[in-house]
């Protein structure tokens, strides 16, 4: 092997491990931003969670009431 030959190897190379640290950067990148999402995404739907309970709670009780107001009028 050359002189030559040894340098077109080692640029080579450095081209092949820039290219990996910047997909190494960016997926890092991505999981960052996954991680935003996730955590916003937990976010609605514990609120989601929350009215649903909430409404279901309301309507239940009107419900008990309109059958009770129905019986009564019977």
């Amino acid at each position: 092997m050359g002189a030559d030959q040894d340098n077109e190897l080692a640029r080579a190379l450095g081209r092949i491990e820039g290219k990996l640290d910047m997909i190494a950067a960016s997926q890092e990148n991505q999981n960052t931003r996954l991680d935003g999402m996730d955590a916003r995404l937990r976010h609605v739907e514990k609120q989601a969670a929350t009215a649903g309970a909430i409404s279901g709670g309301i309507v239940a009780v009107g419900t008990a009431i309109a059958v009770e107001l129905v019986k009564r009028a019977l």
